[in-house]
């Protein structure tokens, strides 16, 4: 008889120590996503205050662009109009290969996280 109560604490040991598991890889699990989560957001944060600071210089160059090309043809409004012509090229261009270039960045980054998380267990 005394090895019924013997049997049942042990199994809730077992049982603590599991559920202790359980809430510990939860823990580890929402800890790297964060982690992974964040490191993606500065990087776009990053990204994208290169990106404004480029756009608003290429304004200004565009800007002078076509107020010199419509001096240069004596109409203001013909020059931006072909200012305004040479960005359909560059937008198409830019709409096919920018994207795959973020996507392959943002794999690469979450690759490179997994093999640092790896390299760091192992040793």
């Amino acid at each position: 008889m005394s090895e019924e109560p013997k049997q049942e604490s042990s199994f809730e040991r077992l049982l603590d120590k599991s559920l202790q598991h359980i809430e510990t890889r939860w823990e580890y699990y929402s800890l790297t996503a964060t982690e992974k989560i964040s490191g993606a957001a500065s990087a776009f944060a990053g990204m994208l205050i290169i990106i404004v600071f480029a756009l608003v210089i290429l304004f200004f160059l565009s800007i002078g662009f076509a107020v010199w090309l419509g001096d240069y043809l004596d109409n203001r409004a013909g020059g931006f109009v072909l200012a305004g012509l040479i960005f359909v090229p560059v937008a198409a261009i830019a709409y096919h290969f920018i994207p795959p270039l973020v996507r392959s960045k943002i794999i690469h980054n979450m690759l490179q996280d997994e093999t640092t998380e790896d390299e760091n267990t192992r040793g």
